[in-house]
C-alpha cells in the first residue's frame, strides 16, 4: 500500500501474555511498518504504562512446576519500536492519572495532551484501533 500511513491506537495494556506470546499488538506494529509507508503508535488508557521505563519486569510465568519465559515484554518492544524509527506517543493526562510522568516513560516517546493526540489523526490516512 504505497503512500499508506497509519496511526494505530492501543488502549488496553493487557491482552493475556500466554494467549499473545507469539504475536501481539507491539509485535504487529513492528510488523506492519515493514509492509506500509509509514506507522505510529499511540498508546492511551491503561496502555501508557507499556511505555513506562523500568528494567524490573521479566516476561516469565510459573504453573505449578512448568516456567513459561516465551511472553512478550511490552517494553521491550516500545524501545524496538523506537529503534526502528516509528514514532510512539502517549496520552499524557492517562500517564498522570496512573503516577507517571513524561520523566518516566522510555526515551524517544512522545508525552501528548489528549486533544493534541487527537488532533494529529489527519496526518494519517488511516487510524487502526490495534
Amino acid at each position: 500500500m504505497a503512500g499508506y500511513r497509519v496511526l494505530g491506537v492501543i488502549d488496553r495494556a493487557y491482552r493475556g501474555s500466554v494467549e499473545a506470546q507469539f504475536f501481539d499488538a507491539l509485535y504487529g506494529i513492528l510488523d506492519f511498518n515493514a509492509q506500509l509507508d509509514g506507522v505510529a503508535l499511540a498508546l492511551r488508557g491503561a496502555a501508557v504504562t507499556v511505555a513506562v521505563n523500568e528494567d524490573v519486569y521479566q516476561p516469565a510465568l510459573d504453573f505449578g512446576p512448568v516456567r513459561v519465559d516465551t511472553l512478550p515484554d511490552y517494553r521491550n518492544s516500545v524501545r524496538q519500536l523506537i529503534a526502528e524509527g516509528i514514532p510512539v506517543m502517549v496520552d499524557e493526562p492517562d500517564l498522570r492519572a496512573l503516577g507517571f510522568g513524561p520523566e518516566d516513560v522510555v526515551p524517544g516517546v512522545e508525552c501528548l495532551d489528549t486533544n493534541e493526540l487527537a488532533a494529529r489523526w489527519p496526518e494519517y490516512d488511516g487510524v487502526w484501533f490495534v
